[in-house]
Parts: structure tokens; C-alpha cells; sequence
């Protein structure tokens, strides 16, 4: 019998199919790892004896984080058909399991989960206590794709994300808020324009994030640059690294409000225009969605929130 040529893959399991499959979805390797339940050396371990497996670098590493290079995006379209059928037999276990009647999945960016979904599901799920409702956190850029191969039906992602042509509509628009620490020189301003800022250092986020693009443009502009203490993904890790005092960021309001108190944050509006962050709700053809992903759509189309300007205040922003 002719020896195959193919890669044999021995030894690759599904956990570091799922650890590579969230590497790739948030671009960072310590929220992949944390998602798995896995140590941050265990996590890197796994990727690099996954890239081996292959015989191609899968991931670029920066000091700004990770992104797929061409081959490790064909590897992770590759496993996600890998795990589709793997997470629906997961799904139908636990339907069995508890009784459930329903399943729906929605992906989401980081600021909704941690801002709106929440009580926008306790909601949901009060209307339809049997339906099992499963949040994925995905990077906006990532999201349209991940619908494309169906990984889910539903996302929340921001409007400049690419949306591959998929049916759409508004769900939320927020001002962005300059988030600062309990104490900073900034907290006394009621308003503050975003160049007067620059002398102080930031906490960033991933260089294709649509607030770090949008600042970056805004700095250039007035031939300054943002300046980057420490990267993190995720704006509620932003919030935690502001906290601890070392550096600025800008968070859409939910999100911001949502953290003020437990970490003693101080919110400071923008003086300009463009400083919005629009999310909407994006989904395919509503003919293949199943009588639960239709409840769900009809859910968010009700809870969304109609288009607004950014107001002026003339108070301090601390309710």
C-alpha cells in the first residue's frame, strides 16, 4: 500500500483545535487561554507544537499582539469545519440533558458583551426560559466571516467592520468617553479635547480595532502620535489597566458606565465630532435561521436603540 504524503497530525487534540480557533477569533493569546481554562505557558505550548504539526508559522507575533498569517487563516477555516460538528453534538448533549427546546448563538465584540448583552439576554430569556442562548466574544473583523462559514447566525459587531454583504440593522450608537483613573491631572476637566490628551500615555488595544484606528487617525492628524504604555485586548481589560494607573483610554459609554464604580473610574466627555461607536446587528438570510434565531432577531431589532448625536453637556460627566 502507497505511504500517504498527507500530515498525519498525531497527537492533535480538540482542545488545542479550540485553543487555536479563540487564538485566531481575538487575536490574543491570554484571553484564548483563560477562555480554555488553560495557563498562558500551557496555551503558547499548544500553539507552537500546533504550528510544528503544520510546518508553517500559523500566528505573527508583535508587540502589539497577534494576527494570522495567510497560511494560519486557511488553518483556521480549516478548524472551525473541524469543530462545527463537534460543538452542535456538544449542544445537542446538553439539550438532552436539560430539556431544552431551543438553541441560539450569537457572537459579539467585546464592548457588547460586557455593556448591553447582558440584560439584553435576561430579558430574552424570560420570554423563552427553554432556550439555551450561547455568547461567543469575536472581534468585529472577524465576525462577518465567522457567520459566512456558520459558526453562528447572529453577531453584534461595530458598523465599519466588514460586513461581506449580510443583512443588517442599527443596534446601538454611544459616545466614546475618555476613561481616567481616580486622581489623575485630567479629572478635573468637564470636557476635553482629544489632542490635549496626547502627553499622556494610553492603554491600547489591537492595532485593527476600530477605536485604536480612529484615534491613531485623530493623533496624526494634529501630527501627534498616541502614546502606548501597555496593549491589552479587550476595552474591560483597558478599563482594569486605567484603574491600576497606568494609562488613558476611550471606551464607548456603556461600557465605561458599566465599570465606573467598582473601579473608581472617571468619565470625561470628548469635545468634537466622530466620536461615536455605532454597533449593529448582523445576521444571515433570516429563511435558513431557526424559529429561535428569528425570536432572537425580533428580540434585538425591539431592544435597539434609535441613531443619536453625540449631546454637548455642560456637566461633568459622573453620574
Amino acid at each position: 500500500m502507497k505511504k500517504s504524503n498527507i500530515p498525519s497530525l498525531h497527537g492533535l487534540d480538540v482542545r488545542t483545535l479550540r485553543l487555536y480557533e479563540a487564538v485566531a477569533a481575538t487575536g490574543n493569546l491570554t484571553q484564548a487561554a483563560k477562555t480554555n481554562h488553560l495557563a498562558i505557558g500551557a496555551a503558547s505550548r499548544r500553539i507552537k507544537n500546533f504550528e510544528t504539526m503544520i510546518g508553517k508559522p500559523l500566528l505573527e507575533r508583535n508587540s502589539r499582539g497577534l494576527r494570522l498569517t495567510p497560511a494560519g487563516q486557511l488553518i483556521a477555516e480549516h478548524v472551525a469545519k473541524i469543530l462545527e460538528p463537534l460543538n452542535a453534538l456538544g449542544i445537542a448533549s446538553m439539550v438532552l440533558r436539560r430539556g431544552i427546546k431551543g438553541h441560539v448563538r450569537v457572537l459579539a465584540n467585546g464592548a457588547a458583551i460586557t455593556a448591553h448583552l447582558p440584560s439584553t439576554l435576561n430579558r430574552f430569556r424570560k420570554k423563552h426560559p427553554s432556550v439555551l442562548v450561547e455568547v461567543e466574544e469575536m472581534l468585529s473583523r472577524n465576525t462577518a466571516q465567522a457567520l459566512m462559514q456558520k459558526r453562528a447566525n447572529i453577531g453584534i459587531l461595530t458598523d465599519t467592520a466588514p460586513s461581506l454583504g449580510l443583512a443588517s440593522f442599527p443596534y446601538r450608537n454611544e459616545r466614546m468617553l475618555l476613561v481616567v483613573p481616580a486622581g489623575h491631572p485630567l479629572e478635573r476637566h468637564h470636557r476635553i479635547r482629544f489632542e490635549d490628551t496626547l502627553d499622556h500615555e494610553y492603554i491600547g488595544l489591537t492595532p485593527a480595532s476600530t477605536i485604536f484606528s480612529l484615534l491613531s487617525e485623530k493623533a496624526r492628524v494634529v501630527g501627534k502620535s498616541v502614546r502606548i504604555h501597555a496593549q491589552v485586548g479587550g476595552l474591560d481589560n483597558a478599563c482594569r489597566m486605567v484603574a491600576a494607573g497606568l494609562g488613558l483610554t476611550v471606551a464607548p459609554e456603556g461600557l465605561a458606565r458599566s465599570l465606573k464604580t467598582a473601579l473608581n473610574l472617571k468619565l470625561i466627555e470628548l469635545d468634537g465630532e466622530n466620536y461615536v461607536f455605532n454597533q449593529i446587528v448582523l445576521h444571515n438570510n433570516e429563511s435558513t435561521l431557526t424559529e429561535m434565531e428569528r425570536h432572537m432577531l425580533e428580540h434585538l431589532r425591539a431592544d435597539r436603540e434609535p441613531s443619536r448625536q453625540p449631546r454637548r453637556a455642560k456637566a461633568r460627566i459622573e453620574a
